[in-house]
């Protein structure tokens, strides 16, 4: 792996405007290379930070892209720095996490073919790149032929795929992973296609998840599930998503709680009198999510960008009945404020949260929105949180209120057009100006 010199600021090549260093963990959440943190060490001794901004990736990323998204995200930093009040007095280091993620298809190369043939050689393409053992690719890509003719297949692509899936998860979404456990096949496949024209068509419309996988099966132009969509290969499409989910999920949990976790115990020995700062992408919001609530060290703020998790996530009492979510204890550990982007422009979405609430029997016109127990904190923002504040992201030079404890939900549709638009200068200046109201 190729990393840029400690402290190297970039003019041209490609190399950051601030001082900073990679720290890659595999999927378990151990240091890949510990060497780096010995360069972190002496990057932090060498530039004696004020505040360390530790950013996380979500999935789609390789390294490469993984860095080009921390470039871009810091060059909108550096852009506003001018405008946001005592940012030019701070000396910042950023640190770019670096996690497995799964790789998924371009969005262009996404869509369904011309015929069956085609139809399912889109599909056999994305199991190779999806699907991490071998052994089960070659299976489910063996199989991909048959699915429309052969429910023999279709049962034992069901099979295959629940063997990719963790043992087991927490969380809103508990009863929807659940019956893609432990469901018939035939249901499971009936979940996975396109439904009703009342089920399907919010999903259309930007509702259901906060994750961004290119490569879903679209529905036709009037959202009536038609076509590709409804067939069982881009059933199967879906379910390889939906399975995929669940695993990034899982992954991008242990990766904050064992991984980033101790790294920002780490920092905080380094540098003791830095300010730790935390921005996550998309699963990358769940990584450090996670990690905030696994740290012992303080964390001066933290900025979800189209975070892939329940928009109860940081609930209290949910669902009536008592429950919390799986993060609520978060905002009271952070010292300044938490803060979400979300937006009705996050179309290009997965097929999980749909899906879950259709095996979870919560079928509805709301799928997806704030009224589905199932919507993502990336489309909704963070739902019956106590400090939640809904607000509107704005543009460079607007005047944010932030305050400690606060979860502010910034509705984004005016800047930010789909999930991965997460590095433009109002976003820059969202997260800086939560930066500096610690």
């Amino acid at each position: 792996m190729t990393r840029p010199d400690r402290g190297q600021t970039r003019q041209t090549g490609g190399i950051m405007k601030l001082p900073y260093a990679d720290v890659e963990f595999d999927a378990k959440g151990a240091f890949v290379h510990r060497e780096q943190l010995d360069e972190l060490e002496k990057l932090l001794t060498d530039k004696s930070p004020t505040d360390v901004i530790v950013v996380s990736h979500g999935w789609n990323n390789t390294a490469g892209q993984a860095r080009a998204l921390y470039e871009k995200l810091v060059d909108s930093i550096v852009a506003v720095r001018p405008r946001v009040a005592g940012a030019k007095e701070r000396r910042f280091v950023v640190v770019g996490v670096l996690w497995p993620s799964i790789q998924w298809a371009e969005e262009e190369n996404s869509g369904a073919g011309a015929g069956v043939d085609d139809d399912v050689a889109v599909l056999e393409a994305e199991i190779a790149l999806r699907v991490e053992d071998p052994k089960i690719r070659a299976e489910l890509i063996a199989l991909a032929p048959t699915l429309e003719t052969s429910s023999a297949a279709q049962e034992e692509f069901v099979a295959l795929l629940r063997k990719t899936l963790p043992s087991s998860t927490k969380g809103e979404d508990k009863a929807g992973f659940d019956a893609l456990k432990k469901a018939p096949a035939a249901e499971v496949i009936d979940a996975a296609r396109g439904g009703t024209e009342s089920d399907a068509a919010p999903a259309v419309a930007g509702g259901a998840a906060s994750i961004d996988p290119a490569g879903l099966a679209p529905l036709d132009g009037d959202g009536g599930g038609a076509g590709f969509f409804d067939s069982i290969v881009g059933a199967a499409r879906n379910l390889v998503n939906v399975s995929t989910y669940y695993t990034m999920k899982e992954r991008a949990g242990v990766v904050g709680k064992k991984g980033v976790a101790p790294l920002l115990d780490r920092i905080h020995a380094d540098a003791r009198s830095a300010r730790i700062h935390l921005v996550g992408h998309s699963f990358g919001g769940r990584a450090v999510t996670a990690a905030a609530l696994a740290t012992s060290a303080p964390i001066a703020s933290l900025s979800l960008l189209q975070a892939a998790y329940s928009h109860f996530g940081m609930a209290k009492d949910w669902d009536g009945s008592g429950k919390s979510g799986m993060f609520a204890d978060v905002p009271a550990k952070v010292d300044g404020p938490v803060i979400i982007t979300y937006t009705r422009n996050d179309k290009a979405v997965g097929m999980a949260y749909p899906i879950a609430s259709r095996l979870a029997r919560q079928i509805g016109v709301a799928l997806g929105d704030a009224n589905d127990p199932y919507g993502g904190i990336g489309r909704n923002g963070a739902l019956k949180t106590p400090g939640g504040v809904a607000a509107t992201l704005l543009d460079v030079g607007g005047t944010y209120d932030f305050t400690a404890h606060d979860v502010w939900s910034l509705n984004a549709d005016a800047f930010v057009s789909g999930h991965s638009d997460v590095t433009g200068k109002q976003v820059g200046y969202a997260v800086l100006s939560a930066v500096m109201s610690t």
